[in-house]
């Protein structure tokens, strides 16, 4: 089997397993915003939730996790997968303490503000409830990248998918059943949280057993801790200023008005779908192939890996970012127009959808640069480009402000702040790793842009044509299922068709999907 045919088998695997996590989080979603609707508890818990997650990006899935898997493979590359498990065992003992402490600091925090700022006191209170989430996960990914180095992709979206339904039993049977104020039914969501993130860590812990790790200690090296600890500190501010930015524009949200963070958060969660399901996808498979290739000097694979990455990127989200502007409205409408969140606030989350689908090929580029500058051992970089995202985000997010624009001003100065970060980021790698650029992307962004203009407006016209015949007949939830549907199926048949014509590069990737769904029909394209 060849490199590329695991590494796809690898992508569609954990791409299976995050559809699962992604519909059940949509659910998720759903459910939140049908029983809180674009209220001022539905916004506390948002930011609530969000402050255990800043520390999980600091310290799991971010930074350490950047900084431990190209320690983690040149240590497998050299001294076998056994002193790799050791060297892990080694990080979580100095890495656990810390989250511990870190923690109770924050559950101390959180009820402070509590009693210093009486009017914030539900999203303090919840926060305080939703803290301990944050060691759990991120021992978790600190699991989860040993594990996906030993090449058991899917286990993490199991997890996920796992969470998200604990979140949803907690809210839709605890909470509605046993809960009678806005606030009881937050809180169960947030136990249901701390359940699921149990499950989170305990799921790869499994995986991870299955290939051999036991909780001993090897002897330690000195000079991989050194370079773990020369790698974390860069990477680690460089996430915690990314997910300041994050935090910035949300608790800016949550001040503009009492819906500003809902219509914020539901937007940016239609947008995460794709990227989740599929450009999550792509890096996770990606991102070990290019520390196993740094590891063994091997700068072919290097250049391979990381263009084959990029081009994969660039045509599901170029595409799906063209399709979901077209498609903004309905698509909002027919995900979120349910109980109290009403037709008039699902167009004002369509306004902020547009701005965020903008960004959203900008924002799937960026994980795989910043990994390739981690396998490089540039994290220093990931801090430069991230600060100057801040900066652009908090700056254009205050004019917005000071300007009247609400929540649509702060995402367009979110949008503007992920552009300008992609570009730093590509600058420095190609001044600091220009190994990795070998292969030109031009050719094949052309041709993605090209597919995605008529992608957008087959879904657009066929949407608006079958619609309006529609309308009367059917029920209007039926209506913009099977319209969007039938128009947006046309339209990414032709795009495909489109890359395929044009002879992209991953046109094999796609021919192999479309051939698994063709088979149930008795046909089969060929080359």
């Amino acid at each position: 089997m060849t490199e590329q045919t695991r590494q796809y088998q690898a992508m569609a695997k954990t791409a299976s397993w995050t559809m699962v996590s992604r519909v059940l989080g949509l659910f998720r979603d759903q459910l939140t915003a049908a029983v809180f609707g674009a209220s001022a508890i539905g916004s506390a818990f948002i930011l609530a939730f969000q402050i255990p997650n800043l520390f999980r990006r600091l310290l799991g899935e971010g930074a350490l996790t950047a900084a431990i898997v190209p320690v983690l493979a040149d240590k497998s590359f050299k001294d076998g997968k056994l002193a790799s498990f050791g060297f892990l065992n080694f990080v979580l003992r100095k890495v656990f303490p810390w989250t511990l402490g870190l923690t109770m600091i924050g559950i101390g925090s959180a009820l402070l503000w509590a009693l210093i700022w009486p009017t914030n006191s539900a999203a303090a209170i919840l926060t305080a409830i939703c803290l301990p989430y944050m060691p759990l996960i991120c021992v978790a990914a600190l699991f989860t990248s040993a594990v996906n180095l030993s090449g058991r992709f899917g286990l993490a979206e199991i997890a996920s998918g796992v969470l998200n339904l604990c979140m949803i039993i907690s809210l839709g049977v605890f909470g509605e059943n046993l809960a009678s104020t806005d606030m009881g039914k937050a809180i169960w969501l947030c136990l249901g949280a701390l359940v699921g993130g149990a499950f989170q860590l305990l799921i790869p812990l499994w995986g991870l057993r299955q290939e051999g790790w036991h909780l001993r200690l090897a002897n330690v090296d000195e000079a991989a801790w050194k370079t773990l600890s020369i790698a974390f500190l860069p990477a680690a501010i460089g996430a915690g200023v990314q997910q300041v930015n994050v935090l910035i524009s949300r608790a800016m949200a949550y001040n503009v008005s009492d819906a500003g963070l809902m219509y914020y958060y539901v937007a940016n969660r239609i947008v995460e779908l794709p990227i989740g399901l599929f450009s999550a996808s792509i890096a996770v498979v990606i991102f070990p192939a290019l520390a196993t290739a740094f590891a063994s000097r091997d700068v072919p694979a290097l250049a391979r890996n990381y263009a084959r990455g990029m081009r994969l990127v660039l045509a599901i989200n170029v595409g799906a970012a063209f399709g979901l502007v077209a498609l903004a409205v309905p698509i909002v409408q027919l995900l979120f127009q349910y109980g109290k969140f009403n037709a008039g606030n699902c167009l004002e989350t369509s306004n902020l959808l547009v701005l965020f689908a903008i960004a959203m090929p900008f924002y799937a580029m960026i994980s795989i640069v910043t990994r390739a500058l981690n396998v490089a051992g540039q994290t220093k970089v990931t801090f430069i480009a991230a600060v100057h995202a801040m900066v652009i985000n908090a700056t254009g997010s205050l004019i917005a402000v000071w300007m009247g624009k609400g929540v649509e001003g702060l995402a367009l100065a979110n949008a503007i702040s992920t552009i300008w970060q992609y570009f730093v980021l590509r600058f420095y790698l190609k001044r600091h790793a220009p190994e990795f650029l070998t292969e030109s992307l031009l050719k094949p962004a052309i041709q993605v842009i090209g597919g995605s203009l008529v992608l957008a407006y087959i879904s657009f016209q066929g949407y608006a044509f079958l619609h309006n015949i529609l309308t009367g007949h059917l029920h209007e939830k039926l209506n913009l299922i099977i319209s969007m549907g039938v128009a947006g199926m046309a339209g990414m048949v032709f795009y495909a068709i489109f890359l395929d014509k044009l002879g992209y590069p991953e046109r094999d990737l796609l021919r192999g999907y479309a051939n698994k769904l063709l088979r149930f029909v008795g046909v089969q394209l060929r080359g």
